[in-house]
């Protein structure tokens, strides 16, 4: 897999989002940081009530990962979403990526933009900092997304208190 599709798989499990869906990112990979004049973005506060704020965990296996994907992400009431990703294999961490952006919900989607990416500000204009998903189903303690790409399997966030960690 290429060190874009890397990334754009740990963005994704930014998914969670739910907090679900990705592989981190090598720490020798590329990384599009941003040009010195790119501002910070804006992000822009959801609907009164939007379902998907809170902090959502995700547990899952994938191809060609050995271990399991953790990803705990978080989308604030103010539009503002932080996610971390790591590689977990026994007891032991194998990688963890920390993401900052924006995120929104458009008609039955969730949308993510990262703008940072463990501390660094990337170039969030490339779409490979854009995460789609489809929300399939969610509750008040569940949602169910998938990528919205063909073929992409869905996965499951359940809904934790503010104050979960990644153990």
């Amino acid at each position: 897999m290429s060190n874009h599709g890397l990334l754009r798989w740990s963005a994704a499990a930014v998914c969670l989002v739910l907090a679900g869906c990705g592989i981190p990112r090598p720490s020798d990979s590329l990384l599009l940081l941003a040009p010195e004049n790119l501002p910070e973005p804006v992000c822009v506060a959801p609907a009164a009530g939007q379902a998907l704020i809170g902090v959502w965990y995700v547990v899952r296996k994938q191809a060609d990962v050995a271990g399991e994907v953790q990803t705990l992400l978080t989308l604030t009431a103010d539009g503002k979403m932080r996610q971390q990703i790591r590689v977990k294999q026994g007891r032991n961490i194998r990688s963890e990526l920390r993401e900052t952006g924006c995120w929104e919900a458009p008609q039955g989607k969730l949308v993510l933009r990262i703008s940072r990416s463990n501390g660094e500000m990337v170039d969030y204009r490339d779409p490979m900092y854009t995460l789609t998903y489809v929300i399939e189903r969610s509750d008040s303690r569940r949602v169910v997304l998938s990528e919205d790409k063909p073929g992409s399997k869905p996965f499951t966030g359940q809904r934790v208190q503010d104050s979960f960690k990644l153990m």
